[in-house]
């Protein structure tokens, strides 16, 4: 396939993803990453050219490498097209667990058509939204797929589409799957971090040894109300997923972080 060969051999350089996602045919293929073979449309957005070459979140994805072991339980909150969750999938082998959450439709048909593709009989996908209740809630459908939200928007178009979908704390989701122990969490979900965290207070309490990524909102608010609610819970943090700057505060700028007990 004349766009895998591309996206092997292509420098690793924004303007080259830039390029790639132009020439790219606006169809999902078959591109084969670290975690096994994914669907992804790379016309989409330059930011699936890096999954399809391996440079999406690099330090991320290192640290999850670094961390995520055979028989370990993984959770991805905002799993998208599951980058993520074919790597811990892969990671935690036959005797882990993956749980892989994405309310949006079409996100959600090519992440499970992805596992399936792969074989994985050890991850599961979920049709929900991680929240502080369960219930449901207005999905608000936008043009790409990394920007799908629950959350209000300061701009809606006067027919903005959006779709109702259930909703679930992350508490209740481990209750259901019989998780015995999570070890680690990926949490991504435009602008509603600390309604995830609010859900998931139990799973916090239960696993000293977990290990959480969370992209930050923009929000400096929204940042302080995210660093009380954590306070209690006695994380350190590490910007950009860098454990060789750890701090005991939420970063004021930057949108990854990495928190973990040590």
């Amino acid at each position: 396939m004349l766009m895998q060969t591309l996206c092997n051999v292509a420098p690793r350089r924004f303007r080259v993803y830039r390029l790639l996602s132009w020439l790219a045919a606006d169809r999902y293929e078959i591109y084969r990453i670290e975690g096994g073979l994914i669907y992804l449309n790379l016309h989409e957005h330059p930011m699936m050219v890096q999954m399809a070459m391996g440079t999406y979140e690099p330090a991320k994805h290192a640290m999850i490498r670094r961390h995520l072991r055979p028989g370990m339980t993984f959770v991805d909150a905002g799993a998208n097209r599951g980058y993520f969750t074919l790597q811990a999938a892969r990671l935690v082998g036959s005797s882990g667990r993956v749980i892989s959450i994405e309310p949006a439709p079409e996100n959600y048909s090519y992440l499970q058509r992805s596992i399936e593709l792969n074989g994985y009989t050890n991850t599961r996908a979920l049709p929900i939204a991680l929240s502080d209740r369960n219930g449901y809630a207005d999905l608000q459908i936008l043009g790409r797929s990394t920007e799908h939200t629950l959350a209000p928007l300061a701009h809606p178009l006067k027919d903005q589409p959006k779709i109702t979908v259930p909703t679930a704390t992350l508490d209740s989701v481990v209750a259901e799957q019989q998780l015995q122990r999570v070890d680690m969490v990926k949490i991504d979900v435009q602008e509603l971090e600390i309604e995830v965290l609010r859900g998931a207070q139990q799973t916090l309490r239960a696993n000293p040894q977990l290990v959480m990524f969370l992209d930050l909102p923009k929000r400096i608010e929204m940042r302080r109300v995210i660093a009380e609610f954590l306070a209690p819970f006695g994380f350190t943090y590490f910007p950009d997923c860098d454990e060789q700057a750890p701090t005991r505060d939420i970063p004021p700028a930057g949108l990854e972080v990495a928190a973990m007990r040590i």
